[in-house]
């Protein structure tokens, strides 16, 4: 699993644009904001938001040794989550605060799991809920819809070498 993306990535001055450092338990709380925060809206759209069902979900989802904190200047901004069978790379969850959006760091972080799956000749893939306008940013950066259900894009990203 990516290990230091970003730690090279810098403004301009010489300073990270971020780092990574691997999540633990005591990350939970921080987590579960950020992913409640990013969810609700667009599973209250989709009059989908069961809030326990979801918290209870989450707990399940929340695998500390699949997980990176993104941090920006000591601070956390983020978190990204990539599990790994046989066959892929899942991009399981990347949820980064509203000030770190916008900045690349997304774009570095999928970036590098792709190259990363390359490597081991693996395609990604991820599920995005519907209304999600991250989907701009996987598509430009070559994930195609496979799969649809009701409140989930399933997204893949072909690796050359996985074809």
């Amino acid at each position: 699993m990516i290990a230091s993306v970003g730690a090279s990535t810098s403004t301009g001055g010489g300073e990270p644009k971020f780092a990574l450092r691997p999540g633990t338990e005591a990350d939970f709380l921080f987590a579960r904001h950020l992913y409640l925060k990013s969810m609700k809206p667009l599973l209250m759209a989709l009059d989908a938001w069961n809030e326990d069902e979801i918290e209870t979900a989450f707990r399940g989802y929340f695998i500390p040794e699949e997980i990176r904190i993104v941090t920006r200047n000591g601070t956390d901004v983020g978190w990204i989550q990539i599990s790994h069978t046989d066959q892929e790379y899942c991009l399981d969850q990347l949820h980064l605060l509203e000030e770190a959006r916008g900045q690349g760091i997304g774009t570095v972080l999928i970036n590098d799991t792709i190259a990363e799956a390359a490597r081991e000749n693996k395609n990604v893939s991820l599920s995005l809920v519907k209304g999600n306008s991250a989907i701009e940013l996987y598509r430009r950066l070559g994930f195609h819809k496979v799969a649809e259900d009701s409140t989930k894009f399933h997204m893949r990203f072909v690796t050359g070498s996985a074809e």
